[in-house]
C-alpha cells in the first residue's frame, strides 16, 4: 500500500534527503523511524491503519537514512547527521512542532532528534525499542555478531548496526514531553532490561503497554493504540520518576521492578 508522495530536499552538501510526507496540512504532525536497516518506505507496513491514522488527522513524515533505499551510504554519517537531514525536512515544511514514534532500532534516532529538540516534541512513542549499546549484551539482536557475512553483504546495515551497538543514547533530562513505551514480556529480540533502560533515561513516562505473551511484534499489534496515544486518546498517567512502579493501569508490571 502506498503511503504518501515522496520528496526530495537537499538539506546540505552531504547529500539529497529523500523523505515522504503523508496526510494534509493542519494535520498533528508525527515524525517516524523504522526499525533497524529499513528505507523510507517502512512507514507503509503501518498503513493496514491508514483509515484509522487519517480519522485522526496524523500527518506522518518519514525522512530515509544513510545508505537504504535510494539514499547514497556515507560511513561517516552518525545520529546526528540524520538529525540533521530531519531537521531540515522540517524546516523546509514549516513543521515547528511534532509527535515522534520509533520502532526497535529506530529508537536511538529518535531519541537523538528529541535530545536536540526537546522544546519542540509534543509526545514521544518507543515500540519495542532498543536501547542503544545494550543490544550488543542482551537480546537475540545480539545474533548478527554471528552473522558477519550478512553485515559484509550491506555496508549500511553494518554501519547502523555500529551506531547502535557502540554509541551512548543522548541525555534526555530537558525532554519535557510525554513519553510512551510499548514492550512484549515475550520479547527476546529487545528484553525487559532496554524497557528499563527507557524508564530510566526518560524523564516524563506518561504510559507504559505491556503486553504478556507477546514478542517483538507489538508495534504491529498494536499500532492502532500508537496511533490514539499519539492523537492524544489514549489514557494517561504522568508520572515524574521514569524508573518508578507501573504508571498505566492496562499494562503489567515490568519483570524485576518492585
Amino acid at each position: 500500500m502506498a503511503t504518501g508522495p515522496e520528496h526530495a530536499i537537499e538539506p546540505r552538501l552531504l547529500g539529497r534527503a529523500r523523505f515522504v510526507d503523508t496526510g494534509e496540512e493542519g494535520w498533528r504532525p508525527t515524525v517516524f523511524f523504522g526499525g533497524l536497516g529499513t528505507d523510507v518506505n517502512a512507514f507503509s507496513v503501518t498503513e493496514f491503519a491508514r483509515d484509522l491514522r487519517e480519522r485522526l488527522e496524523l500527518r506522518v513524515i518519514s525522512v530515509e537514512r544513510n545508505g537504504f533505499g535510494m539514499t547514497p551510504f556515507d560511513p561517516s554519517l552518525g545520529y546526528g547527521d540524520a538529525v540533521d537531514d530531519l531537521v531540515s525536512v522540517l524546516e523546509a515544511l514549516r513543521v515547528r512542532r511534532f509527535a515522534v514514534v520509533a520502532i526497535s532500532g529506530g529508537a536511538p534516532y529518535a531519541a537523538a532528534l528529541a535530545a536536540r529538540l526537546p522544546h519542540r516534541v509534543l509526545s514521544l512513542h518507543l515500540a519495542a525499542a532498543a536501547a542503544g549499546p545494550l543490544v550488543a549484551s542482551c537480546g537475540t539482536a545480539s545474533v548478527l555478531y554471528a552473522q558477519p557475512a550478512q553485515l559484509a553483504a550491506d555496508p549500511a546495515l553494518a554501519h547502523e548496526w555500529r551506531l547502535l551497538c557502540s554509541e551512548p543514547l543522548p541525555d534526555l533530562s530537558g525532554l519535557y514531553a510525554p513519553a510512551y513505551l510499548y514492550w512484549g514480556f515475550d520479547d527476546d529480540v529487545v528484553p525487559v532490561e532496554h524497557v528499563r533502560e527507557w524508564r530510566r533515561i526518560l524523564p516524563r513516562v506518561a504510559a507504559l503497554r505491556g503486553y504478556p505473551g507477546e514478542g517483538h511484534d507489538v508495534q504491529y499489534r498494536h499500532w492502532e493504540q500508537i496511533l490514539r496515544d499519539v492523537a492524544g486518546l489514549g489514557t494517561q498517567h504522568p508520572h515524574p520518576r521514569a524508573h518508578g512502579p507501573e504508571l498505566n493501569r492496562d499494562a503489567a508490571p515490568v519483570p524485576g521492578e518492585a
